[in-house]
């Protein structure tokens, strides 16, 4: 998917966080925000996945108004700097959330989603772990656990 971020602007009362931010993010690439506390990294990202709006620009997903979409459908991941993991779900159930609460057309099989999570626990080295807790893992094993999730969707 192609994501274009055209004059994007938000405030937060009287702070301006975006300022008229335009970016191209072409298919298939991967990009890292970089930037001190306060500057508007989460933000971003939050308006890119429908969790905020902004107060003027656009967002387009291969070239759609991403405003017109809702979240489900705009097929974006985000990891946390604190994971969000749920400690009380297993590895296999963190990264298999996403999947299981789509709509039921959308839903994959039971089966499916266990062949993804597996897949996805293998690309981040933390085969055999989803039966253990988030309170079992190291901190990278989080951040790993967080990154399979985002992908999972």
């Amino acid at each position: 998917m192609r994501i274009e971020i055209q004059d994007l602007t938000k405030r937060f009362g009287s702070t301006l966080v975006l300022d008229a931010i335009g970016l191209e993010i072409k298919e298939r690439e991967f990009l890292g925000l970089l930037g001190p506390s306060g500057s508007g990294k989460t933000t971003l990202l939050r308006v890119l996945a429908g969790l905020d709006y902004a107060d003027q620009g656009q967002v387009l997903f291969d070239g759609r108004d991403a405003g017109t979409l809702p979240i489900e459908a705009r097929q974006v991941g985000i990891v946390f700097q604190h994971y969000a993991l749920f400690g009380h779900m297993s590895v296999f159930d963190n990264v298999a959330f996403g999947l299981k609460v789509r709509p039921r057309a959308s839903r994959p099989s039971r089966r499916e989603i266990a062949a993804s999570v597996e897949r996805l626990l293998a690309l981040v080295q933390l085969e055999g772990f989803g039966a253990r807790f988030p309170a079992q893992l190291s901190g990278g094993q989080r951040q790993r656990v967080a990154l399979a999730r985002a992908l999972a969707t």
